[in-house]
């Protein structure tokens, strides 16, 4: 995929065009709920709540929820306050959270394009003009049947410091940072039993989806073409160019080949990329020195589980599996000075192989792969030696090089489209589900917001400095 790395990095140059900074949001949580629930609950929450000292339940709900605002608040620039009205009450069990899609604004003074809706909070960014003050810009719901035992697998977790070690564990935080997510403007607002676009008109959102199969965008078909498109599993994306500066910042790669370059084991090995690490666009065709770790102690001075002794600078670290997490050798090695790490399997194991991050792995920012133990064998006595990372496909990543959006071939009302594919890695935000190793990690979602007419406040792509568990639990999110 050496093709997609130029074309990421012409992509890049239009990002200087940016408009200058202006004024960050003001990202408002309104209390909904009524006397004694939701929000206003005065009962005492349990320890495993993770709740501030002196809190109620009802107030710690609130506390978690105006944090997880100004994560957005702080990366969008608007004049114009964005209200939250927001809902603790019982649901489906299943269900975490939803959002509600509120009227949208077309052909407003400021709208960048002509004949397309733009979400509450973007129309009023756009035309500095709250365009209906007093309402709702962004809708949500939230499951309160997860803290009283209705529904297994709680109580919500309601930290707002990603407590690093929690594993499995029903996080409150990325859960509404999703959920408002969708009301700024990852959400289309077409008709997905028909394809019609709502009120004959594109929405922001739509205009940047392109159907991977046909070769047309949406704008581009009919509505029976759309219909068929929704329903295109593994051939739907969004082809924003911001949002692809972003995936190739952000996805990992899948298929990962290392390339020795000389001496006796000089060849091609196949392997896999990490679920954590630098973004394939960061990744294919780094080429480097690669020599074999020393952590001076423990059950072995190759696994890297310790800090790393007299490690050159600048070089791929080869580093044995085993006695500790990916991400902790990775981190490690990292910390070290190592540009890049090669994790050699320990045991007779056979392709594929998923390195997830563990409870650090989301802080490294080097490219990590891996490779079976018989490849490791081979190369491991002609060390030091010149070495490359080849990437041959992408995780979430369609072969035309943009991010597939979630389009399982039987619809899901309240998912489809409305999301990046479950196939992306690390694990996105805007996934339909939420997985335990997100925080307030935005990845992708500002280059798209960039597309859609946002103004950003901050970098592109946001890593926050907490992080959670890599475990595979997962909770549905459903988006009426």
């Amino acid at each position: 995929m050496r093709h997609m790395s130029q074309c990421a990095l012409l992509l890049a140059a239009v990002l200087l065009l940016a408009v200058p900074a202006v004024q960050a949001a003001t990202v408002t949580i309104v209390n909904m709920d009524g006397a004694g629930e939701g929000f206003n609950d005065t009962s005492t929450p349990t320890t495993a709540m993770e709740c501030p000292v002196g809190m109620t339940l009802g107030q710690c709900r609130l506390h978690c929820a105006q944090q997880a605002a100004q994560v957005w608040a702080d990366h969008l620039e608007s004049t114009v306050e964005v209200r939250v009205w927001a809902y603790f009450d019982p649901m489906s069990c299943g269900v975490l959270g939803s959002s509600q899609q509120l009227s949208p604004s077309a052909n407003f003074p400021g709208a960048p394009v002509a004949d397309t809706w733009y979400q509450r909070p973007l129309a009023d960014a756009l035309s500095g003009t709250d365009r209906d003050p007093g309402a709702a810009d962004i809708l949500i719901h939230y499951n309160s049947d997860y803290d009283n035992g209705v529904c297994t697998g709680g109580p919500w977790y309601y930290g707002v410091d990603a407590n690093p070690g929690l594993t499995g564990a029903l996080l409150f935080y990325p859960v509404i940072l999703h959920e408002m997510t969708h009301g700024f403007g990852f959400a289309s607002f077409i008709n997905k039993d028909t394809g019609a676009w709502y009120g004959g008109l594109p929405d922001a959102y739509g205009r940047f989806i392109s159907d991977a199969s046909t070769g047309l965008r949406w704008t581009e078909m009919t509505n029976a073409q759309r219909y068929t498109s929704i329903r295109n599993d593994g051939g739907l994306v969004t082809d924003g160019a911001n949002t692809k500066v972003e995936a190739d910042a952000f996805l990992t790669g899948y298929n990962v080949n290392l390339v020795v370059n000389a001496g006796a084991a000089a060849g091609t090995y196949p392997g896999y990329g990490a679920l954590f690490g630098a973004g394939w666009g960061n990744t294919d065709g780094v080429t480097l020195d690669m020599e074999i770790v020393n952590d001076g102690t423990g059950t072995s001075t190759t696994d890297g589980c310790e800090p790393l002794v007299g490690f050159t600078p600048g070089r791929i670290a080869f580093i044995d599996r085993g006695d500790c997490e990916f991400g902790v050798k990775s981190l490690n090695a990292e910390q070290a000075g190592a540009s890049g790490v090669v994790i050699a399997d320990n045991q007779v194991s056979t392709l594929p192989f998923n390195m997830g991050p563990g409870v650090v792995g989301r802080q490294v920012t080097i490219p990590a792969m891996y490779i079976t133990q018989a490849d490791a064998t081979t190369i491991r006595t002609t060390l030091p030696q010149s070495s490359t990372y080849q990437v041959v496909d992408v995780r979430g990543m369609h072969a035309n090089g943009y991010p597939l959006l979630y389009a399982p071939t039987t619809m899901e009302p309240g998912s489809s489209v409305s999301h990046f594919d479950i196939t992306a890695g690390p694990n996105a935000l805007m996934e339909p589900v939420i997985n335990d190793d997100l925080w307030d990690y935005l990845d992708m979602t500002p280059g798209l917001f960039r597309d859609e007419g946002w103004t950003l406040a901050a970098s592109d792509v946001v890593f926050g400095d907490d992080f959670e568990t890599g475990t595979t639990d997962a909770w549905s999110i459903v988006v009426p």
